[in-house]
C-alpha cells in the first residue's frame, strides 16, 4: 500500500509539474491579433543565428542563467488593445528579481517592486515589465504616464485562467502545427497597411482584414526577414475563396526581378494569366483602388487582362494626388496596344510606357512608369540588393516590403516587433506557400 501511495504521488507530482511548465501560456490573452512562437531548442548552435529576445528586450544574457528558462518557447503577441507582449517561462523568480535589480543599478531599467505576489519594473523606459514564478509578461512600449495602468493590464494577464489564455484559440492551435523553428499567425488586420492588402488577394470584397489570418514560417540573414506561408480563413466561405485564388498563381521565369525598384514600398511580383489576375484585383478594395488611379493614364484593366506570364507591380508614394508606380509584365496578346496613341495624348507627363516586341521568339514585355522611377527596360543587372532578387526566382507570389520606405512612427512600430528576434531587418520578403486543406480549422 505505501508503494502504491508513493506511485500515486509522484504521478500527481509529474502532472503538477506538466501543468505548471505549460502556465506561462495562459498569460497570452486570448483575443490577441497577432501570435509568434520562437522555439530556442530548434535553432541551430551558432549563438549568432539565434533571436536575441533576452538580450534585446530584457538586457539578460540568454547564455548565463537569468531566472528565465531558455529551453522552453518563447511567445511574442499583438494584445487586443494593439500593444507588443512577450511572455516567457521563468524558472527561478529570485534570480531573476537578483538579475533585473543589477541592471537597474547599471540605469537599464527601474527598481523591482512587488504588490500582491507580482514583480515590476520598467525597461529602457518603454517595456513594462511584470513577473512571478512561473511567467514573465512584457508590454509596451509604453510611455511612463501610462506605467501603472499598463502593470494592472499585466496583473489580470498574469492572473487569466486557461480560459481567458490563448491555448484554447484556434490560433493558438493553427501556430502550434507550424513545424518551424520561428513561426507567424496573425490577422491581415494587424499588419502593416502597405503589407496587408496584397494578403487580401481572393477574399471577398466583403470581408473583414480581421478575417483573413496569415501563417508562415519566419527566417531571417543579411537583413532580410523571409516570410513563407499562406493566408487562410477560419470562416469557411473566406476560406475557399482564398484557397481557390492561390492556384492561379505560377512559379516565376524571373523576367523582371532585375527590375525592382530599391526605392518602393511594396513591390508584388507573380506569374499569372491576367484574364484570371484581373478579377482578384478588382475585388481587393485597396489594389482596385491603386488600379483606378493608373487608368488614368492609361487602361491598366485591358493591360492585366492581356498579362500571360511574369508580373511586376512596384509601387513608390502617392505624391500630389499621383501614384508612383513600375510595372512590368509578359503579355499574352497586344491588342491593347491599339491604344497607345491615345494614351500618349491623354497621360501625365511623367508617366511613360513602351511595349518590346523585338524579339518574335520571345513573349512582347509590356513596362510602364512614372519618371525618373521607370527605367523603361528589361534590367541585366539587379537594380537592389542581390540577395534579395535572389530569394524569388521560381516562387508563385512574392511581396517585397522595403521597411525604409515606411514612414518613421509605422517603422519604428515594425522594428520594435522584429528587432529582438531577427536583428535589424531593412526588407521583408513574403512568398506563398502552398496551402495545406484543412476542413477542421474553419466553420461557417
Amino acid at each position: 500500500m505505501k508503494k502504491i501511495s508513493i506511485l500515486f504521488g509522484a504521478a500527481f507530482a509529474m502532472l503538477l509539474s506538466s501543468c505548471s511548465g505549460d502556465e506561462y501560456l495562459n498569460t497570452i490573452p486570448k483575443g490577441s491579433t497577432a501570435l509568434v512562437s520562437v522555439d530556442p531548442a530548434a535553432m541551430v548552435t551558432d549563438r549568432s543565428d539565434q533571436p536575441q529576445v533576452l538580450e534585446t528586450l530584457l538586457h539578460l544574457s540568454a547564455g548565463e542563467s537569468s531566472g528565465i528558462d531558455t529551453s522552453s518557447k518563447y511567445y511574442l503577441f499583438v494584445s487586443p488593445d494593439g500593444n507588443l507582449g512577450m511572455t516567457v517561462r521563468v524558472e527561478d523568480l529570485q534570480l531573476l528579481e537578483k538579475q533585473l535589480n543589477d541592471l537597474a543599478k547599471k540605469g537599464v531599467c527601474q527598481p523591482v517592486t512587488e504588490r500582491k505576489d507580482i514583480h515590476y519594473t520598467f525597461v529602457d523606459d518603454k517595456w513594462v515589465v511584470g513577473f512571478n514564478d512561473h511567467a514573465l509578461l512584457m508590454l509596451g512600449p509604453v510611455v511612463a504616464a501610462r506605467q501603472t495602468q499598463t502593470e494592472q493590464q499585466i496583473a489580470r494577464y498574469l492572473r487569466q485562467d486557461k480560459k481567458a489564455g490563448i491555448t484554447e484559440s484556434r490560433m493558438f492551435q493553427k501556430l502550434d502545427s507550424i513545424p518551424s523553428a520561428i513561426a507567424m499567425v496573425a490577422q491581415v488586420a494587424a499588419l502593416p497597411e502597405q503589407f496587408a492588402a496584397p494578403l487580401m488577394l481572393g477574399a471577398p470584397k466583403t470581408a473583414d482584414a480581421s478575417q483573413v489570418l496569415i501563417a508562415a514560417s519566419l527566417q531571417a540573414e543579411d537583413q532580410v526577414l523571409c516570410i513563407q506561408g499562406a493566408p487562410f480563413s477560419f470562416n469557411t466561405s473566406i476560406d475557399r475563396s482564398l484557397k481557390a485564388a492561390t492556384e492561379i498563381f505560377r512559379p516565376m521565369e524571373g523576367c523582371f526581378l532585375n527590375n525592382l525598384q530599391p526605392q518602393a514600398v511594396l513591390s508584388l511580383l507573380t506569374q499569372v494569366q491576367g484574364s484570371q489576375f484581373l478579377p482578384l484585383l478588382q475585388e481587393n478594395k485597396a489594389l482596385n483602388t491603386l488600379l483606378m488611379g493608373v487608368n488614368t493614364a492609361i487602361d491598366m484593366n485591358s493591360v492585366i487582362r492581356s498579362v500571360d506570364g511574369d508580373l511586376l507591380l512596384s509601387l513608390n508614394t502617392i505624391g500630389e494626388g499621383r501614384l508612383k508606380m513600375v510595372m512590368g509584365a509578359q503579355m499574352g496578346s497586344t491588342d491593347f496596344w491599339k491604344q497607345a496613341d491615345y494614351w500618349r495624348k491623354t497621360a501625365p507627363r511623367d508617366f511613360q510606357f513602351t511595349l518590346d516586341q523585338s524579339d518574335p521568339s520571345q513573349k512582347a514585355e509590356f513596362l510602364c512608369g512614372n519618371e525618373p522611377v521607370v527605367s523603361l527596360s528589361r534590367r541585366s543587372e539587379p537594380a537592389m540588393n542581390a540577395s534579395v532578387v535572389g530569394r524569388l526566382k521560381g516562387q508563385r507570389l512574392c511581396m517585397v516590403l522595403n521597411l525604409h520606405a515606411l514612414d518613421e512612427g509605422l517603422s519604428q512600430t515594425v522594428s520594435s516587433f522584429l528587432t529582438p528576434l531577427f536583428g535589424q531587418v531593412s526588407t521583408l520578403i513574403y512568398s506563398l506557400d502552398t496551402p495545406q486543406t484543412d476542413e477542421n480549422q474553419t466553420q461557417k
